[in-house]
């Protein structure tokens, strides 16, 4: 989908003066946050009743441009402050970086295991502000902000257990005020810690203050489990949920407004991986448990590296915003690129198109401008349709390859389906065997050698 390249992460006239890195202790807050020369925002309305932000409209570019944050690693999450409209960005410690109280410099694998994360106070021009670390919290996949006391708190997640290899995840939920240039380790008395699943792992959070309710991911990769709370009865550290409900897909993050759980995955554009690239958008009604939509991303294809990373709502002057974002530039450093959809529907009058498949002209020929050969997405169901002959009227052949499947709809194993044959000729069976391999490959299995033409009308596999 195309983008129209504007940003609605403006400031208002006269912007606050921007106090330096390192001197941020007395930080001046905006105004207010403003979009396309609107008023200074207003508190959030929420979302009607049954109404879900519509992932088919065409997302605005926040910031007209990628943004530079304080590390060269990926963003992981991000969440904006309600009052400032100021954006809060987690990110893992660069490589070789040093901070102020380290006698040397760390390597980017030890920050990766211990779970050493830098949060980026960005403003709305896109520039860093100020920010502070954490050591030993995670990865950085939950991130949550409120206002409480004059100050900005995080809610992340916290208490990572190293690892041998690869990224340390926390396992408690941590509370911490935003604190300009602070280093704050895990442990701290300045982390005000929280244990909804004891024993559990990879625990992130996501805050919905709007609604009064907190989200808690947690579990092993493959057995994720979604926590849905009441935020007072959390605070209180009664850790009854609401709902409960299994995680399904790779998540690269998500968040939860109102009734509605999104959830982002996709991985980095590579040779196995390339345009368009693999990122998805799954929704969950939080009441049933059920996924109620999952939709191919196909916002901004163009980026280098586009690596799918943070999902959050934020406040705009048009009510509520669903806010995600790409980890850019191939190579590093990485920048963040984020897109944001205020369109909302409630879902009734969802149409899932269908898709043309690319094929060989020259070869088959459609039964008619009605069988050309489709796909369309449902869920994690793939639906096919197609009706061809072979243009030169020759018999097909046993183990024969129709066409290769774009890589966003490709299973992770192969697949069989049944299909149709023309009547033509044939005496007995009017059924063939279709497969779809994992590397995308349609091929027909059949001995007979007729000739005619072969049908898919009603033949489906799993994403």
């Amino acid at each position: 989908m195309s983008l129209t390249r504007r940003t609605v992460l403006t400031a208002v006239a006269a912007a606050p003066v921007l106090v330096p890195i390192g001197t941020a202790q007395a930080v001046t807050r905006p105004a207010a946050l403003a979009a396309d020369n609107s008023p200074a925002i207003q508190p959030l309305s929420g979302l009607p009743a049954g109404q879900r932000f519509d992932l088919r409209a065409e997302p605005v570019d926040l910031f007209g441009k990628e943004v530079r944050l304080a590390q060269g690693r990926v963003h992981q999450q991000v969440a904006f402050e309600p009052v400032s409209g100021l954006a809060y960005v987690s990110q893992l410690i660069s490589d070789g970086r040093q901070l102020a109280d380290e006698p040397t410099a760390v390597p980017g694998v030890e920050r990766d295991r211990r779970g050493d994360l830098c949060i980026n106070e960005v403003a709305p021009d896109g520039s860093v502000r100020a920010v502070m670390f954490l050591r030993g919290v995670g990865h950085g996949g939950g991130l949550g902000v409120e206002v409480a006391e004059g100050r900005t708190w995080l809610w992340l997640e916290t208490d990572a257990d190293p690892v041998t290899e690869g990224f340390g995840c926390g396992k408690r939920i941590g509370r911490v005020a935003f604190t300009p240039d602070a280093i704050i380790d895990a442990g701290s008395s300045s982390i005000e810690v929280f244990d909804p699943v004891p024993g559990s792992s990879h625990t992130t959070p996501s805050l919905d203050v709007e609604h009064g309710r907190i989200g808690v991911r947690h579990g092993p990769p493959g057995a994720e489990e979604y926590r849905v709370y009441d935020l007072d009865a959390f605070r209180r550290r009664a850790f009854t949920p609401l709902y409960t409900f299994p995680a399904r897909y790779r998540t690269q993050a998500w968040c939860l407004y109102g009734n509605v759980l999104y959830q982002n995955e996709g991985s980095a554009y590579s040779a196995t991986n390339p345009v368009p690239g693999n990122s998805w958008w799954n929704v969950y009604d939080v009441t049933t448990g059920q996924m109620v939509e999952r939709r191919f991303n196909t916002t901004a294809l163009q980026l280098s590296h586009r690596e799918t990373e943070s999902i959050t709502v934020r406040a705009t002057p048009n009510g509520p915003q669903l806010v995600f974002g790409f980890a850019t530039q191939e190579p590093g450093p990485r920048r963040m690129a984020l897109y944001g959809i205020t369109t909302t529907t409630d879902g009734s009058g969802d149409h899932v198109p269908w898709t043309n498949l690319d094929y060989d002209t020259t070869i088959y020929t459609p039964n008619s401008s009605n069988y050309v050969p489709q796909y369309r997405q449902l869920g994690n169901r793939v639906d096919l349709h197609l009706r061809l002959a072979r243009t030169d009227a020759t018999p097909w052949t046993n183990g024969e390859k129709i066409l290769t499947l774009p890589p966003q709809i490709r299973p992770n194993r192969t697949q069989g389906m049944i299909g149709q044959t023309t009547g033509s000729g044939i005496t007995d069976s009017l059924t063939i065997r279709w497969e779809v391999l994992a590397d995308g490959s349609l091929v027909i299995f059949d001995q007979r050698k007729f000739t005619g033409w072969i049908g898919l009308d009603a033949g489906y596999f799993t994403s």
